[in-house]
């Protein structure tokens, strides 16, 4: 039985759905020997480590006190900012031209550690009122079993039979993507119908959360650029992939410890928009510079 976490069932339901495809087409990308072989990177990994589990939650928590919002709102932003492991980390790498193998196997990790990193360490950092409404316990089972589980159904599948896993690798990717449009339908909808006011709640959330999450992701793309190495790539795909943080663990999560404050689940999905946005204009604007650089050193 799935867990209540206090939206419309629509939107509950393509939650998991995003989840599960999400996860499951990471998996196809990644096989157990490519992901011994990234071990291998083990300077960049631990820096990977650092900047998402440490750097970016202090960040996050310096902002949130500096900048003056409503308290759920700044709950919402630090927990987006505790959830790592975007799954666009790889698309972004390839916009820009980085290190797509670093951006896959960071996208896996991350992802993982997430399961049990973003309970611990939200409980450490939100308010007990807010903490003391979330069944932590029920929270992990739940990601584990719509993260962790179709991820290494994927990864399987895979590892047995690859020339079946290269046939649905490209559906299962599309099927991830319309996934999140499912959402954005569907929160759409529940708007216009008016069972939820999501439009009167993203007034209440007010311009300097917005700007907040800005900072924030800005501070991110920084983190990971100044500390990624010598290595154009690599410091491009720890930008992108520390800038970007979980939409799912964040959207589970956040409902989950936040159904009763309708502004602060605004700011989760503001949050992601505003990650996509500036990570991704950047990684095209690195992609271009380095195909110009390209054609300049070939000519």
């Amino acid at each position: 039985m799935l867990p209540d976490v206090g939206l419309t069932l629509p939107l509950e339901l393509s939650i998991y759905l995003f989840l599960v495809l999400t996860m499951f087409s990471m998996g196809l990308a990644l096989t157990p020997s490519r992901i011994v072989e990234s071990l291998h990177q083990r300077r960049l990994v631990g820096i990977a480590f650092l900047i998402n589990l440490l750097l970016i939650p202090l960040a996050a928590i310096l902002v949130v006190r500096v900048v003056p919002m409503d308290p759920a709102v700044a709950a919402g932003i630090l927990i987006v900012a505790c959830a790592p492991g975007s799954t666009i980390g790889p698309k972004l790498a390839e916009f820009s031209k980085g290190n797509i193998s670093l951006a896959i196997h960071l996208m896996f990790f991350l992802s993982v550690l997430a399961i049990f990193t973003t309970p611990a360490t939200l409980l450490l950092i939100l308010p007990g009122a807010i903490t003391g409404q979330v069944d932590f316990g029920n929270v992990m089972t739940t990601l584990v079993i719509f993260i962790l589980v179709p991820m290494m159904a994927g990864l399987l599948i895979n590892t047995w039979t690859e020339a079946f896993a290269d046939r649905i690798r490209h559906g299962a990717f599309l099927l991830s993507n319309l996934s999140i449009v499912l959402f954005g339908i569907i929160f759409i909808a529940v708007q216009i119908t008016g069972e939820v006011r999501f439009f009167e709640m993203f007034v209440k959330v007010g311009i300097t959360a917005v700007l907040a999450t800005v900072l924030i992701v800005t501070l991110s793309m920084l983190l990971g650029w100044c500390l990624g190495g010598p290595e154009r790539g690599n410091r491009q795909v720890l930008a992108t992939s520390s800038a970007n943080r979980n939409l799912g663990v964040s959207l589970l999560v956040g409902a989950s410890a936040l159904a009763a404050y309708g502004e602060a689940f605004i700011i989760i999905i503001v949050y992601a928009i505003v990650q996509t946005l500036v990570s991704g204009l950047i990684s095209v604007k690195w992609g271009r510079m380095e195909k110009k650089r390209r054609r300049e050193a070939g000519g």
